[in-house]
C-alpha cells in the first residue's frame, strides 16, 4: 500500500494487472491465493476513480478451448471487477491472442462490453502487426501492449508502422529488458528469469558488460542507466510517429521516483546511435521456445 500510494503520489496514475498475475497456479483460480487486481482494489479504494486509470487482461489460454468468445469474455472480465471492486475498467486486453480469428473474436465481444460500460477501451498484447489490423476492423484497438527497450525491438519493423497507421497506441512491457537494462545482474535470477536466453551462464556474461557500457553513458548523462533506457524509447517511438506508455515494474518507491526522471533526459541523435550499437551486442533472445511460440514472432498473416 505504501507503494502504491506513493507512486500515486508522485504522478504516476496508471496501473497494470491480469487475471493471472497471483500467487499459486496463474492458470487456476483459488480462494487461496492473492490477486494483484485484489491488492490494487484495496488501494483504489482510497482515491477517487476519475484520478487513475487501470487496465487487467483476459488470459484465453486458461480456459476450454483457449475461447475469446463473448461468453467467457465477460465471466472472467466481471471476475477480474469484482477483484477490484470497480464497475469498469480503462482498458482490458487479450494477453495472448490464440489465432488471428481469436483477436477478431475478443474485439467483438469487447465492443459489447463496451457497450455495456463494463470497458473503456481495447487493447491486445503480444499481437502482429496482421493480426492486430484484423481485429481493429471489428473494433477499434486503443493500444497493444508488447514488449520494447532497448535490447528488444521485434516490434519497430511491423507492428510499430501498423499502429501509426491506425491510430493505435503501444504500451511497452519490460522497457528494461527484465532488468538487464537496470542493475547489473552479478548472478543468475532465481525467478522465472531464470529460463529466459538471456540470463543463462554463457549469455550473462556478455549482458553485463553490455549494461556497464549503457551504465556508463548513463552516468555521464547524469541519470540511471534505467532512466536512460526509458529515454532513449520515449525518443525513438516520438522519432517512428507512435504514442508509447512504458510500464516499468518496481518494488521500491527511488526506483519509481528515479525513473521518473526519464522525461527529462535529452538525447541527442549521436546518442540514439551509440546506445542502439551497443544494444545490437545483447546475448540471446527476448525469451525461450515457449514463451515465443505464443508471442509476436510466432505469428503469420
Amino acid at each position: 500500500m505504501a507503494l502504491l500510494q506513493g507512486v500515486y503520489d508522485a504522478g504516476i496514475r496508471h496501473f497494470d494487472s491480469a487475471e493471472i498475475y497471483k500467487t499459486g497456479n496463474v492458470m487456476k483460480d483459488s480462494d487461496e491465493d492473492t490477486y494483484n487486481e485484489t491488492v490494487l482494489g484495496k488501494f483504489f479504494a482510497k482515491v477517487p476513480r476519475d484520478s487513475f486509470t487501470v487496465a487487467t487482461k483476459y488470459m484465453p489460454f486458461k480456459y476450454e478451448g483457449a475461447s475469446c468468445e463473448y461468453a467467457a469474455v465477460k465471466a472472467s472480465l466481471v471476475a477480474s471487477l469484482k477483484r477490484f471492486n470497480l464497475d469498469y475498467v480503462d482498458i482490458y486486453y487479450c494477453h495472448r491472442v490464440p489465432s488471428k480469428e481469436a483477436g477478431v473474436a475478443f474485439a467483438t465481444a469487447c465492443k459489447q462490453l463496451m457497450e455495456e460500460g463494463l470497458i473503456k477501451s481495447v487493447g491486445l498484447s503480444e499481437v502482429s502487426g496482421s493480426w492486430l489490423r484484423a481485429a481493429h476492423a471489428a473494433c477499434p484497438i486503443a493500444t497493444v501492449q508488447q514488449e520494447w527497450s532497448l535490447l528488444t525491438r521485434s516490434a519497430e519493423p511491423e507492428l510499430v508502422p501498423t499502429c501509426v497507421e491506425l491510430g493505435v497506441a503501444i504500451v511497452a512491457y519490460s522497457p528494461l529488458a527484465r532488468n538487464l537494462l537496470a542493475v547489473k545482474n552479478e548472478e543468475p535470477p532465481t525467478d522465472w528469469r531464470a529460463s529466459l536466453p538471456r540470463y543463462s551462464p554463457e549469455n550473462l556474461a556478455a549482458n553485463r558488460a553490455l549494461y556497464d557500457k549503457v551504465n556508463a553513458l548513463a552516468e555521464a548523462k547524469g541519470c540511471t542507466s534505467a532512466a536512460l533506457s526509458l529515454s532513449w524509447l520515449f525518443h525513438k517511438a516520438t522519432a517512428l510517429g507512435v504514442s508509447v506508455m512504458p510500464i516499468p515494474g518496481s518494488t521500491k518507491l527511488p526506483h519509481v521516483v528515479e525513473n521518473l526522471a526519464a522525461v527529462d533526459v535529452k538525447l541527442e541523435e549521436a546518442d540514439m546511435q551509440v546506445l542502439e550499437a551497443l544494444a545490437e551486442q545483447v546475448a540471446g533472445e527476448r525469451g525461450d521456445k515457449g514463451y515465443l511460440s505464443v508471442g509476436m514472432e510466432a505469428q503469420s498473416s
